[in-house]
């Protein structure tokens, strides 16, 4: 019976954790989606981290572009979900979308300049909130927070498996 409490104390954490996170990177220009599809587009076109510092965008990914089945798969996001999303970034200004030459059948989409500034500045806000929650939690606390993040992550890999190994073994029969 405690370890139930713990469990559903535990997991009332984790999604008050990420909601209050959400709400607050959301109040930045770009909702959560947006930036995650402006991120994977500025990396499939770049060998630099735009978090870093000094990173700039020029040239962001000229010549290089992802298709929206890409990012779908690649964000777990369903083909709706990232159509909404390209449709408001392009709307801004900030991607481009144009029928692939070579396969008329799929769209390329290109990060713009005001693509690549928008995306730093997000970044720049991000770091912004994670430097200070180091400073409140102190270098300590951060430290295991940092291994206990990484540890809830690596228990949902074996749990994911877990299921991928049940799933397959029901298919099989």
């Amino acid at each position: 019976m405690m370890v139930q409490q713990k469990g559903a104390r535990l997991l009332h954490s984790c999604l008050n954790m990420r909601r209050q996170l959400n709400r607050l990177l959301s109040n930045g220009d770009l909702t959560q989606g947006e930036y995650l599809v402006l991120r994977n587009l500025w990396l499939s076109g770049s060998d630099s981290d735009p978090s870093l510092p000094g990173s700039r965008s020029e040239g962001h990914n000229k010549g290089r572009h992802v298709k929206a089945a890409d990012l779908s798969d690649m964000l777990e996001l369903s083909r709706p979900s990232i159509t909404r999303i390209l449709n408001d970034l392009e709307h801004r200004g900030f991607i481009t979308r144009s029928i692939d030459k070579k396969d008329r059948r799929s769209i390329r989409i290109e990060l713009t300049q005001a693509g690549a500034e928008a995306l730093e500045k997000a970044n720049r806000r991000i770091l912004g909130i994670a430097e200070r929650l180091v400073v409140s939690l102190g270098e300590t606390d951060t430290d295991k927070l940092i291994e206990l993040m990484d540890r809830l992550a690596e228990i949902y890999r074996e749990l994911l498996e877990e299921r991928r190994g049940e799933s397959d073994e029901q298919n099989s029969e």
